[in-house]
């Protein structure tokens, strides 16, 4: 049989790549075969799943074969390679042959030298341990488990959502059990505490915290999915929640017009005498609430303006302006945020709890409630009391913790210098890192971010709280060494912290990029964020160069704007994006200097400063 020379490949030429997946900024090499020895020169062309091209050469042939490299970047899924001939006329002169291949992404680190790049995928490991995944009475329960509660077969609504900032990477289950939350709100607004498997409910009283908890967890967990018709529904649910807490007589104190709690340990479950009187006497103005509800109020602000409600978007802006200023007027003592300021008189007999640097001041950090200049006088204070008492890290939930001649309590584990009253918590760590990269104080960052990675490494986990010595304490019988509320914010120490990756929309559409790799000194960075339930995506490279640094990225959203922390010394003359010179322009954090800039996002880029 004499095969037409027209049905075989020959005729066609040949295309095909080095391997048949990439991960974000890897390399790609793409292999020609000519038609004949007359071919001297071909077209190729790349697309994105969505046909969009970005990027096109003329390859010269040599002995009818050629070799090209590029990089692959853009939206994730199957790519296109198109390879063309001079004078093609088949397929509408469009195209001779075409292959795919994929592109994918997960969220790692790669940076040579820096010994941390182990710290996201030990504490993934560990934190899966505590993924509880239920089929309670109402449907499918996916959630993360605290590290000490007596409910190890149920979640708590706090611990869970706290551990958020680090499984939104690798968990594909984002919505359900939000869903089992939201379902069972009481009728004037309330959210329950927990939910266990069998489907029984809780509600400590003297919380104040719950409702903005789930706002956090509901504005994370569409950012993560994009879902908007999810949001949409989950946010008559949140706006119910929010004014439930402002009308409670529990939660809220009308004079003052800010949440109140329970004089507790900071934001704890328990009164400090251990009275059970769900939160109905006794009440304080707490650093913590305030702190949460800030954001919470910001964060309803900008769900609203992505599901194109302008007018409401504007009033939560304003209330959250307007709650800022009344809870800096009360509680900022100049230094650091008290405690909490007392509404029904209470004494402490012999002890200046004013004198206590609580937990909650990280939060007020990294949610915003302290600008600039207040988040560096706390981080100051934070290294001020470190040197000062020698304690094993400063993670405290209260320094001091209330002395235990006030005879608060007949349980040891709640005496000063144990759990919430002065025990060290490796969470308080984790938002005190990030606070510090994020207010020109990296290397007090990175050197706590280093402290912590010694601490996994040497101690094989992280137990919900530490005496000052750094001893693991237990107070129920299931302590276990992966907590995932401790680990996940140094999860997010590491990732927008110092490699400085923040989706400022959702799905990465609109990213900050701040990295920070010159507080450790270190030439190269390779990072990459992934939401695994969705194709959101960022990554780049960074790497230093003389007089300044390059970095070469690519993602799946639309914008960015980087705020890149320069080395010591360096004073760039200009900032070029694929070679042409941008608009940019020198920022001071304290005694930091950055470079910001803003670009659309569009297949793979590279900026040099220098």
């Amino acid at each position: 049989m004499s095969i037409p020379a027209s049905c075989l490949e020959s005729a066609y030429g040949q295309i095909e790549t080095d391997r048949p997946a990439y991960r974000p900024l890897d390399s790609v090499t793409v292999r020609i075969t000519g038609r004949d020895p007359a071919d001297a020169l071909a077209y190729v062309r790349v697309c994105d799943p969505d046909q969009a091209v970005y990027g096109e050469w003329q390859v010269p042939l040599v002995d009818n074969r050629a070799e090209l490299t590029f990089t692959a970047g853009g939206k994730l899924g199957a790519h296109y390679l198109y390879l063309l001939w001079p004078g093609e006329t088949r397929n509408r002169g469009k195209w001779s042959r075409y292959t795919n291949f994929e592109v994918d992404a997960q969220t790692g680190l790669d940076v040579p030298g820096a010994d941390l790049d182990w710290i996201y995928d030990f504490c993934r490991a560990r934190m899966r341990l505590g993924r509880r995944d239920y089929h309670t009475p109402t449907g499918r329960f996916v959630g993360y488990i605290s590290g000490d509660t007596w409910h190890f077969d149920g979640v708590w609504l706090r611990d869970w959502i706290y551990q958020l900032p680090a499984y939104r990477f690798w968990e594909r289950e984002m919505t359900c059990g939000l869903e089992r939350f939201l379902e069972r709100q009481r009728e004037d607004g309330m959210i329950l505490d927990g939910i266990e498997r069998s489907g029984h409910t809780w509600r400590v009283g003297l919380e104040s915290d719950v409702e903005y908890i789930l706002v956090l967890g509901i504005y994370a967990t569409w950012q993560a999915t994009g879902d908007d018709a999810w949001l949409r529904a989950a946010l008559d649910k949140a706006e119910k929640a929010l004014a439930y807490v402002q009308s409670a007589p529990i939660h809220w104190d009308a004079a003052r017009q800010l949440v109140k709690r329970q004089h507790s340990c900071d934001t704890w479950d328990y009164d400090i005498d251990g009275a059970t009187d769900k939160g109905e006497g006794r009440h304080v103005i707490a650093t913590c609430d305030q702190s949460g509800y800030y954001r919470a109020f910001v964060l309803m602000g900008q769900m609203h303006a992505a599901l194109g409600s302008p007018e409401a978007a504007q009033a939560w802006q304003e209330r959250a302006a307007g709650y800022q200023a009344r809870a800096n007027a009360l509680l900022w003592d100049g230094v650091k945020y008290q405690h909490h300021v007392h509404i029904d008189p209470i004494e402490h007999a012999g002890f200046d709890e004013r004198a206590q640097l609580a937990m909650g001041n990280t939060w007020a950090m990294t949610r915003g409630l302290a600008d600039g200049a207040q988040a560096r006088s706390i981080i100051d204070e934070y290294q001020r009391r470190w040197a000062a008492t020698g304690d094993a890290y400063p993670w405290w939930s209260l320094q001091p913790g209330y002395p235990d001649q006030l005879n608060y309590w007949k349980d040891a584990y709640r005496l000063q210098g144990a759990y919430a009253n002065g025990g060290l918590m490796p969470w308080v760590g984790g938002e005190l890192c990030r606070a510090a990269f994020q207010n020109g104080r990296e290397a007090f960052g990175a050197a706590l971010l280093r402290g912590f990675g010694e601490h996994l490494r040497s101690t094989g986990g992280a137990h919900v709280w530490y005496y000052p010595d750094g001893q693991p304490g237990f107070r129920t019988t299931n302590e276990v060494n992966y907590t995932g509320w401790g680990m996940a914010e140094w999860v997010n120490a590491l990732f927008e912290g110092l490699a400085g990756v923040e989706d400022a929309a959702s799905l990465y559409r609109s990213v900050r990029v701040s990295p920070r790799w010159a507080a450790l000194g270190v030439q190269q960075a390779a990072v990459c964020v992934r939401y695994a339930v969705s194709e959101g995506y960022f990554a780049y490279r960074c790497a230093g160069q003389p007089g300044g640094l390059s970095i070469q990225f690519t993602s799946s959203g639309q914008q960015a704007a980087f705020h890149v922390l320069l080395p010591a010394g360096c004073r760039p003359q200009s900032v070029r994006l694929d070679g042409q010179a941008i608009e940019w322009r020198e920022v001071a954090v304290d005694g930091s200097a950055y470079a910001d800039f803003n670009c659309p996002l569009r297949g793979v880029q590279q900026v040099v400063i220098e």
